[in-house]
C-alpha cells in the first residue's frame, strides 16, 4: 500500500511536528536556569528571561524583559508550538543584549 506524501510527514513517514516538539523541548530541558530569548507570533511576541522548568510541552520562563513593559518580571508558561524562534544563552556564545539600555557603565 502506497502512502501519499503529507505535509506532516518527513521522508521516512515521521511526524515533523512531533520531531520538532521533541527537539525543542529537549533543548529547553537541557538548559534550565539559562537565559533565553523567545519570539512568538502571538502576544506578548518577545520574552527574554530565565528558563525555570519544562512541564510536558510547556516552557516556564521568568521574564526579565518583554515587549510590554508591564509584563516584565512575570512568569510565563509557553507552549512549545507557539515558539517561532528562540536563542538560549550558553557559555562561550553571544550574550543576549540588554534591550532596555539599562546597563551599568
Amino acid at each position: 500500500m502506497d502512502k501519499k506524501p503529507s505535509s506532516k510527514q518527513g521522508s521516512r513517514g515521521e511526524d515533523i511536528n512531533a520531531i520538532r516538539q521533541a527537539h525543542v523541548t529537549r533543548e529547553f530541558e537541557e538548559n534550565i536556569s539559562r537565559r533565553a530569548l523567545i519570539l512568538m507570533a502571538s502576544y506578548p511576541f518577545l520574552i527574554i528571561g530565565k528558563i525555570v522548568e519544562v512541564v510536558g510541552d510547556y516552557v516556564v520562563i521568568k521574564a526579565e524583559v518583554t515587549n510590554i513593559t508591564e509584563l516584565d518580571g512575570e512568569t510565563f508558561n509557553i507552549h512549545i508550538d507557539n515558539i517561532e524562534v528562540f536563542y538560549i544563552q550558553k557559555p562561550g556564545q553571544p550574550v543576549i543584549p540588554d534591550i532596555r539600555g539599562e546597563e551599568d557603565d
